[in-house]
Formats: structure tokens, sequence, C-alpha cells
């Protein structure tokens, strides 16, 4: 069947201009037209992690001011609906009641920070996991946007792929050989050179001496305690980090003892998971225990006699 000319002709202006608008990378009309672009998110770098739900944040990169939020359910992504323009996306997981986070309708202030529990003390973060598009286009044909590693990608299925990864660090503690552990009736222990705030858009800290409150709890068997903690891990390289072990004696009576751990941390194979281990300690039976109590490969304050101030959640 032959069409009229009139009809092809239109057919192709028609065409033209959808092919027209589909290259024009330049558009920016938040508010103008509602587009929905489906965030997936990959844990390769992450596997350990299912969070319960993730945020979204969208932060224009033109002239318009709105800010777009979205939290949805899962660890895998969805479907959003954002005007079209040019956004920088922040997403992180809203599972962590450890952690706080403010500021969020500023990209350069957004703030992660760990719950404070008295003077200079904070507790365990948690684990926080963090995935940024620092460039985004939504346009009505599509998205494009650029990855973490640099690469510039052009989905026209509206499809954004993201990497988060933790913005946090395990520590484990291990104390060993312990002598006089049938004297021990409760242990915890801080670590001070970690970060209590984290900036979640520009990924700044400062590694201060701040003591973060390391386990909830130590567990103590045989000549054995053993803890794990989580914190953020610091932006800004050359802090010191000293582990401050507390025990609490079957009679009452309180000792710390301070532990020079920095190259335990900075030279930690993982550095998302660090160990450290301290080997030869003798829990004082005195109540004026010398400074030469313990032998162990570090440098070692003694014991010191101490009144605990705070109630901690510790077992034994």
């Amino acid at each position: 069947m032959t069409r009229p000319i009139g009809t092809v002709l239109a057919a192709i202006v028609l065409s033209g201009a959808t092919l027209l608008s589909c290259s024009h990378k330049d558009i920016e009309c938040p508010g103008s037209e509602m587009r929905d672009i489906d965030v997936r998110f990959g844990w390769a770098k992450a596997p350990e992690a299912s969070p319960e739900g993730m945020t979204l944040m969208f932060y224009p990169l033109g002239s318009y001011e709105k800010v777009w939020r979205f939290d949805i359910a899962g660890a895998e992504g969805g479907v959003v609906e954002i005007p079209t323009g040019t956004y920088r996306m922040i997403a992180f997981n809203n599972d962590d009641g450890a952690v706080r986070i403010s500021d969020t309708q500023s990209y350069e202030n957004m703030t992660a920070s760990a719950r404070n529990i008295d003077e200079g003390v904070f507790s365990s973060t948690g684990m926080l996991y963090r995935a940024e598009v620092e460039y985004l286009e939504v346009t009505p044909c599509g998205v494009e946007y650029i990855t973490a590693e640099g690469s510039r990608k052009d989905c026209r299925k509206s499809i954004v792929r993201a990497l988060p990864d933790s913005v946090c660090t395990v520590y484990d503690l291990r104390v060993s050989d312990i002598k006089g552990i049938e004297r021990v009736k409760k242990a915890y222990a801080t670590l001070s050179g970690t970060t209590s705030t984290l900036r979640l858009g520009t990924m700044t800290s400062e590694t201060h001496d701040d003591s973060l409150y390391a386990p909830f709890g130590i567990s103590v068997s045989d000549s054995l305690m053993n803890a794990s903690t989580d914190a953020f891990t610091p932006t800004s390289p050359g802090g010191r980090y000293t582990l401050t072990l507390v025990v609490t004696r079957t009679d009452g009576k309180s000792f710390s003892k301070s532990f020079e751990v920095t190259e335990q941390v900075v030279n930690s194979s993982s550095p998302r998971h660090v160990l450290i281990e301290i080997e030869g300690l003798e829990i004082p039976e005195n109540d004026t225990p010398g400074s030469d109590v313990g032998d162990i490969d570090v440098i070692v304050d003694g014991w010191t006699t101490i009144e605990i101030d705070l109630e901690y959640n510790v077992t034994t």
C-alpha cells in the first residue's frame, strides 16, 4: 500500500526531532519532566554486606536547588522517580542504628557520627556502606553517568549501577598468655586515634585522640581475651592509635593499661579488618602494681588503679 507523501514526510520530521532530543547532552530542566530511573547496587567491594535498606540522595549540579531523597528496602536497589537534570548521587545503608546521619541537605556537610557515650567516648559505629555516582544526567531518553572508576556509561533503559563499599574498619582484639586471669571479673577496652565523624559527601575526616568505646564486652576464657569493634576509617593519615585495656578484679578494684598499637593498625594486611594482638599480660595481684608488669611486644605503660565512672555493658 502506498502512503501519501505528506504522511511520510511528517514521520521523517518527527523521527528526526526525537533523535535530536536524545542526542542533546546539555539538558537541564529539573521539575519540567519526571523520569523513572533504576538504581542497582552491586556488592563486589563489600561481599559481607546485607543491609535491610538503602537511602539515595540526589544533589543537583545545576542551578536547581532541591535535593531529592529516597529510602528503599533491601540491598539490591530499586526504581525512583526524579526530574530530568544533572545530579550527584550518594547512597548509604539506613539500617545502622549506631550511626547518626545529619545535614543531608548539603553534599559538603552531610555527616555520619558515632553515638556519644560520655565526654570523649564514642560507641562502635556498626558497618556503614557508601556509594557515589559523581555525575548523573537524567534525560527524557535515559541516563548518562560516570562510575566511581571514571568510566562513562550511557543507558537508554535508565539503569544506574553503583558499588557500595564500607567506610568503617573492623578492629579485632586478641589478648593471649594472660597470667592471673582468674582474678578478672570483667573487662573492656577503648581505642583512640579513630574518628567519631565522617563527611559522607566529601569523604573527609580527622584522625584525633577521641576514644572509641571498643568492645561492648570482652569475652574472657582460659588465658585469652577477645573482642571486636567498628569505627569509621580515618581519611587523614598519620594518626596515633592507643589501646587502653580496663579490667575489674573479682575484689571490685579496677585497673587500666595502655598500649601503643599504631604499627599494628597502619601495617595491617587488611586495612578494613585490623587484628590487634597483645601477648604476655599479667593481671595485677596487688593494689599498686609496678610499671614492669607484663611482657609484650609493644610500648607499655604500667597498670594504673582507676575509678570507673561509666557502667559499660561488659560480659565475662
